[in-house]
């Protein structure tokens, strides 16, 4: 074996750990944001025990906790785009995995979950680093390949967190 196939083995074994951690990173987001609703519940049912009140009644009265619950309930759909996600990444196609990490990540912040909005920032990184890509390119690819078309779950998930964040906006006047 020559020096340069060695180096460039040894890339290899490189970029497949690189790929193999990123994995585990989306893994643990999918996880993460399944668990969500059930924590979610769990604070609602908390708080339906401070008051005396079945958590049905205690969503209903109480606009805030109302929100929590459809803010938490949008993040088993994000953890589904995700597979999907993935799915792309093994096809290749890195630039639908940067599009929409990029618009999870403003998803994120409009619903105000700090901890989403930093994880899929890391995960966005760590995808770009691995892949060798850059933000501005994968979004002039994803716009020439029919944005909307490409990007329509995480769309959906942006006009969600709208609704949820003038709704939050609107509870705290």
């Amino acid at each position: 074996m020559s020096k340069s196939t060695l180096i460039k083995s040894k890339k290899n074994i490189i970029n497949k750990e690189h790929i193999n951690s990123l994995n585990k990173y989306y893994n643990i987001a999918k996880i993460l944001l399944t668990l969500t609703p059930f924590m979610s519940l769990m604070y609602i049912s908390m708080e339906s025990a401070k008051v005396g009140l079945p958590m049905s009644e205690v969503i209903q009265s109480n606009p805030k906790l109302t929100i929590i619950f459809l803010v938490s309930m949008v993040n088993p759909f994000i953890a589904y785009l995700l597979t999907f996600i993935q799915k792309k990444i093994d096809e290749n196609d890195i630039e639908y995995a940067v599009t929409n990490l990029s618009i999870f990540v403003i998803a994120e912040i409009l619903l105000q979950n700090v901890l989403y909005a930093i994880l899929f920032g890391f995960i966005l990184h760590k995808t770009l680093k691995v892949y060798n890509r850059t933000l501005k390119k994968s979004f002039e690819v994803k716009l020439k390949d029919g944005f909307l078309m490409t990007n329509s779950g995480s769309l959906v998930v942006i006009f969600l967190a709208g609704i949820c964040l003038f709704a939050t906006i609107r509870i705290n006047m």
